[in-house]
């Protein structure tokens, strides 16, 4: 019985460790800064590899009743190995500042491959 106990804990240690070494592939981007002005819009630009299923989510808000996601426009390469820019628009609500998470991720995946902030100031 102790024998598998060891084994089981081996096991699930090993499986913990091979499990957090995938994060240290995670690209994390320093903000952004973009503002606008109340009923305005602002967006950011990044490109993403669309045609092998990642995209550009946002992941969270520090404060979204200063700005909201908007939508996002995809702006396709000519060939379908180029990269996608997609166009992630924001709309300022009322004045002060908050942080978007941004996540590239692709469908299916658990983990963001990259994830970049944008530094939204409403005024």
């Amino acid at each position: 019985m102790r024998s598998k106990l060891i084994l089981i804990f081996l096991f699930l240690t090993v499986l913990f460790f091979s499990s957090c070494s995938s994060l240290k592939e995670i690209e994390n981007y320093a903000g952004e800064n973009i503002s606008m002005g109340v009923g305005g819009f602002a967006s950011v630009t990044m490109e993403a590899d669309t045609h092998q299923g990642y995209d550009w989510v946002v992941s969270s808000s520090s404060n979204s009743s200063i700005a909201k996601y908007e939508g996002k426009e995809n702006n396709y390469g000519e060939k379908n190995t180029d990269l996608t820019k997609q166009v992630i628009k924001f709309k300022g609500l009322k004045k002060g500042k908050t942080i978007i998470t941004l996540n590239y991720v692709k469908q299916g995946d658990m983990l963001a491959k990259k994830t970049r902030t944008v530094n939204i100031t409403v005024y």
